[in-house]
């Protein structure tokens, strides 16, 4: 990998429409995959290829290419310094499958997890569409993250033969990261940070172990035009794949020339780029029948309750009639 490359190495040479066309017609059984794509893809791929636009890192494969605790620790632990506010090391990282809080036979699956050198747990996820990460799937995984804590500290007792506290199980961070955000983020425009953690209203103070941060990247990119932070430049390169913001990020921090060189070389392997797309054509496809079935249920639910209080109206008015008509009889009894 190149360190500081110059603007030609990062990006190589351009292409045209035609020369990538062909590259795509040439490997077997690729150009069917291309035509499978929907239009906003195939524009997508095209002009990354061409060299006209970067890649945001929002792709799943791509972030976890690039942020991966294995290869590149170093990465991770910067980006998390600088989102916790507070200097981090990465201890090593941890399998991200769990069926501890979900139904049998299911799996609730994290993007990266880490445990920290401090002994916490940082889940960082990456969210194409923010429907389906709502805050109720959040407090899950940070529930699931607790539990980790819990039979980490455990066995480490039992391996060391020592009794076992509350008090050893350290925080979770649950981190998420949105391509396009949840409605709610869009009543606070221009704030694109958002930490969360338990407090008590009457000023109490417990540790209660569970914090959150939510990062809309859509906000944070109307919001923010110039980058003076780290923190901006980070955000800017996992968001943006027009080419004058990727410059802005080299321009201020010429290391990120490594990243952007590692993004790039899959120009050169339209084989492995394709699959990048077509995965995301496909979970983006399973994604939207997914919110389209719950959108379902929810109306079914909501026109059983308008029938429930119709049914519960009829009767009431059932109710006046019989009572109307009791009345009606016993005046003509008396008459």
């Amino acid at each position: 990998m190149c360190k500081k490359p110059s603007p030609e190495e990062i990006f190589g040479p351009k292409l045209t429409e035609k020369e990538v066309m062909r590259m795509i017609q040439k490997t077997s059984g690729l150009y069917s995959r291309y035509l499978g794509l929907s239009e906003t893809l195939k524009s997508e791929f095209l002009e990354f290829c061409m060299g006209e636009r970067g890649l945001n890192l929002t792709y799943d494969p791509m972030f976890k290419a690039v942020f991966n605790p294995q290869q590149y620790a170093y990465r991770l632990e910067e980006f998390l310094s600088l989102c916790l506010g507070e200097e981090v090391k990465i201890l090593h990282a941890l399998p991200t499958e769990s069926s501890r809080l979900t139904d049998e036979g299911s799996l609730l699956v994290m993007d990266l997890l880490v445990q920290l050198e401090s002994g916490a747990l940082a889940d960082v996820e990456i969210q194409k569409v923010g429907y389906l990460f709502p805050g109720q799937r959040c407090a899950c995984y940070s529930s699931d993250l607790v539990m980790r804590q819990y039979s980490l500290v455990r066995s480490q007792c039992r391996e060391k033969n020592q009794p076992f506290s509350y008090q050893q199980i350290k925080k979770v961070y649950t981190i998420v990261l949105f391509q396009k955000s949840p409605r709610e983020f869009h009543k606070f425009p221009g704030q694109y940070l958002h930490r969360a953690r338990q407090k008590f209203d009457t000023g109490l103070e417990l540790d209660l172990l569970q914090e959150y941060l939510m990062i809309p990247l859509d906000i944070f990119l109307k919001s923010q035009q110039n980058i003076s932070k780290k923190i901006e430049a980070w955000l800017t390169l996992i968001a943006a794949d027009d080419m004058e913001r990727i410059r802005k990020v080299l321009e201020a921090y010429p290391e990120f020339g490594e990243i952007y060189c590692q993004v790039f070389q899959f120009r050169r392997k339209v084989e492995e780029l394709m699959g990048m797309y077509s995965d995301a054509l496909r979970i983006l496809d399973a994604n939207t029948v997914k919110y389209m079935i719950e959108q379902q249920k929810e109306e079914i639910e909501q026109q059983k309750e308008e029938i429930e209080q119709q049914k519960i109206e009829i009767e009431k008015r059932d109710e006046k009639i019989k009572q109307l008509e009791a009345m009606i009889e016993r005046a003509h009894i008396k008459e």
